[in-house]
């Protein structure tokens, strides 16, 4: 599950869609981007610029390809906003284009996110700005790195002088932020984004020191200001929110109270709640958080009235991958029996603890196994055990028959569609046999239980 979200949440495509002011025309001269690739795709005639929201992008335009080997975009003026550029969305390099009118973007290939831009002041305020933030982070990671061992020793003095730089740490990344707001009034909420304070208390406890980062982690930004619509960092701010505490070896629950306390303070369904939700849905993914469904569940409903592409493709995931992940409520599976009647299997069989068995008659694993389903079925069925079969065959009268040769009282629907099978495309079947073992209210208990394991489980639930 938490894989196959990972590398959703890498590849949202980029055609679903966002109308911006920057995708409207503009009576404003147009914007005359060139860049200038090394190690690009030989056979590449385009390169794209997108906008991003987060956990889905827009693609703005596309450069084409030059005669002598660059790339030329043409986009609106206006004011100036950050887009990305690059050969596909997982590799590109922002860059803020509005006012100036020509601007020319170095990189390479291989390494998009180092691209550099000439002709341009304002880029080059922005490009400084993340180098700077970089080297304070990096700073910051040693001061930890100090602290820590420090402790370890319980060095008073050592932990003191830890502190004291600390204090300085701080100083100079308010400094940074100060600076930046009067000298480059567009691009200091960025700033506020890429640094955060420091805890300088003394004696503070590992609790407290975890307390202290989930509670004033964004102090330097106030993002309830409409002007961080305009910051894509806040997706990367709250992804590494999460990281950061995760590091500090803060627990699940404190993650999810911390996140959810600052996720309440923004203007709900705002750009900004769209990405600091999406960067917060991505770092909890990272963590292998076990919310991580419920915050899906929460943007899918946050933000389902404005669909970006990002909503459907999330339920669509969800309800793929939900029949694999414990306590999630399995879909209904509904078909037709041997008989030809039509029957629900989350109606016919509430109540009841349910195996449910993707197999059909030319699987020879899955006659084996039949004996053994049979053994169990019967030893608790009157417990409230059931079992449900949904065969891929494609053949009724092969299918007829194996259920009468094997005694399977149970029952059984197919659409006899063989792997086209839309019960099986439902549960993400792709090789049988396979089972998914629910409970009484229809949530999923483990999948894929067999021989002793299926034993061993309904002793655990019905007893010997």
């Amino acid at each position: 599950m938490k894989k196959a979200l990972l590398l959703l949440l890498l590849a949202l495509p980029t055609q679903a869609y966002l109308q911006t002011t920057a995708a409207k025309k503009s009576t404003d001269v147009p914007v005359n981007l060139v860049c200038k690739i090394i190690d690009g795709p030989p056979n590449a005639m385009t390169i794209f610029v997108y906008e991003k929201f987060g956990l889905v992008s827009r693609e703005v335009t596309r450069a084409q390809r030059q005669e002598d080997g660059s790339y030329v975009a043409v986009l609106p003026g206006g004011e100036p906003r950050v887009y990305f550029v690059g050969f596909n969305e997982a590799q590109t390099t922002p860059v803020i284009l509005g006012k100036e009118k020509n601007l020319t973007l170095w990189a390479n290939a291989q390494y998009m996110e180092k691209g550099r831009t000439v002709g341009s002041e304002l880029n080059r305020a922005y490009e400084n700005l993340r180098k700077e933030a970089e080297q304070l982070r990096a700073q910051n990671e040693e001061l930890h790195n100090e602290q820590r061992n420090a402790r370890v020793r319980n060095d008073a003095e050592a932990i003191r002088a830890v502190r004291e730089k600390f204090k300085a740490h701080n100083e100079a990344k308010a400094n940074f932020i100060a600076e930046l707001k009067k000298s480059q009034p567009l691009l200091w909420r960025s700033a506020t984004l890429l640094v955060w304070p420091d805890d300088v208390s003394e004696n503070a406890t590992p609790g407290a020191v975890v307390d202290f980062y989930a509670r004033e982690f964004f102090a330097y930004a106030q993002l309830s200001d409409p002007a961080y619509d305009q910051v894509p960092e806040v997706f990367d701010a709250f992804q590494n929110y999460i990281a950061f505490l995760q590091q500090l070896g803060a627990s699940p629950e404190e993650i999810k109270k911390g996140l959810e306390a600052h996720l309440a303070k923004l203007p709900k369904g705002s750009m900004t709640h769209r990405r600091a939700f999406g960067g917060a849905i991505k770092g909890l993914q990272n963590a292998n958080h076990p919310e991580l469904l419920s915050f899906i569940q929460q943007y899918i409903e946050t933000f389902k009235g404005n669909d970006l592409g990002d909503v459907s493709i999330l339920e669509a995931e969800m309800r793929r991958t939900s029949t694999f992940t414990p306590g999630m409520l399995v879909p209904d599976l509904v078909g037709a029996t041997p008989k030809g009647d039509t029957i629900s299997m989350l109606k016919t069989l509430k109540g009841k603890y349910v195996l449910i068995d993707f197999w059909a008659s030319w699987c020879g694993p899955c006659r084996r196994e039949n004996p053994n389903v049979v053994a169990l079925y019967n030893k608790y069925k009157a417990k409230g055990f059931e079992v449900f079969g949904v065969s891929l065959d494609r053949d009724r009268d092969a299918w007829i028959r194996a259920i009468e040769q094997d005694g399977l009282t149970w029952l059984h629907i197919s659409d006899l569609q063989g792997w086209r099978s839309e019960h099986a495309a439902l549960y993400s079947v792709s090789s049988i046999p396979q089972t998914v073992l629910i409970d009484p209210q229809g949530r999923i208990i483990q999948r894929n239980l067999r021989g002793e394991q299926l034993a061993e489980k309904l002793r655990d639930l019905f007893g010997e």
